[in-house]
């Protein structure tokens, strides 16, 4: 995994994560194809739950179990307090 620019995106293998804005005062961010460079979902906080959760943008969108962990890791580690906040 590569850290770019601070926390404003993350790079995998296959997939980016990067930051897409905000949603209910915390951080919301954008999952990308590296290869399509396609939108395929997004991470927000869900008031809620009162934690991130991910959505798939069309129901087409399919994962490996090595972008789902991809996925995970990055709400552990990243979004895993829910305490981020805008910039």
């Amino acid at each position: 995994m590569n850290y770019i620019n601070s926390k404003k995106m993350k790079k995998y293998k296959y997939i980016t994560i990067e930051l897409d804005g905000e949603f209910n005062g915390k951080l919301q961010y954008k999952i990308i194809n590296n290869k399509s460079k396609s939108t395929l979902g997004i991470l927000f906080y869900y008031k809620e739950w009162k934690q991130y959760v991910f959505t798939q943008w069309k129901q087409s969108v399919i994962f490996n179990n090595s972008c789902l962990m991809d996925i995970v890791n990055f709400l552990n580690i990243e979004c895993g307090s829910a305490k981020l906040t805008k910039p």
